[in-house]
């Protein structure tokens, strides 16, 4: 199941990570810092075709054309904002080059904030706290990891620093759940509890059906009783 993820924020994460992609191999910055980026949008790609499978229940066909659209949509996109931050750099161009290097930043932060959305509607954090904590140690070390080239990146830091931020803010979210007693509730306990009703609920119908005299008999014998006494039967 896919519940409780939202696939806006997903499709921002791969773009976001397309963008960043290409200004880490446009400013040369280390190796690590440039298959990073590949790597974290080609598993948020799965995520997409995950909930299209699950969610949508798309057939293998669907799923797979959409998957290579995506990743020529990528391809194309990553080379072509690659070659304009690589001409941006050649021609000194330091406001371009730090928009391509915010933008990722900015589109990443973004697609937080839908899923900020449906966790505050679902009143649960349905991300795991294996993914969170990975997230974090991966932004926290690929900051420290720019320490380490030739220069420190403060640009390529806001990328990172800026998931790190937000990531702590669904841990926040995720012990203010907890401790209301809503964490996990939805896509958890409250199907079976739902299944649970509902059976109790059947159960207590087909026992009020047998227990329970027809109201029409009812009728008949009244009026059976009254014409026995002489009396007139009500209408």
């Amino acid at each position: 199941s896919t519940e409780g993820v939202s696939v806006v924020m997903l499709y921002f994460w791969f773009a976001g990570n397309m963008f960043y992609g290409a200004y880490a191999v446009a400013d040369k910055l280390y190796f690590g810092l440039i298959i990073q980026p590949q790597i974290f949008a080609f598993f948020t790609l799965l995520n997409i075709l995950q909930v299209y499978w699950y969610a949508y229940k798309w057939s293998l066909t669907k799923t797979c054309s959409a998957g290579a659209i995506l990743c020529i949509a990528y391809a194309g996109l990553h080379i072509g904002f690659w070659k304009a931050e690589e001409r941006a750099i050649a021609n000194h161009n330091d406001g371009a080059v730090t928009f391509l290097g915010v933008l990722p930043a900015i589109v990443i932060a973004a697609g937080f904030f839908p899923e900020f959305y449906v966790c505050v509607k679902e009143q649960s954090v349905e991300m795991s706290n294996f993914f969170i904590m990975l997230d974090i140690m991966g932004g926290v070390f690929s900051t420290i990891s720019l320490a380490f080239d030739h220069t420190f990146d403060y640009v390529a830091s806001i990328t990172y620093l800026i998931v790190v931020l937000l990531d702590i803010v669904l841990v926040i979210m995720k012990v203010y759940f907890y401790i209301r007693g809503t964490q996990g509730r939805v896509h958890g306990s409250g199907i079976a509890v739902s299944s649970t009703s509902s059976c109790a609920g059947s159960q207590y119908s087909s026992k009020t059906s047998e227990t329970s005299p027809r109201p029409f008999a009812n009728n008949d014998n009244v009026e059976l009783q009254q014409l026995e006494e002489g009396k007139q039967p009500v209408q």
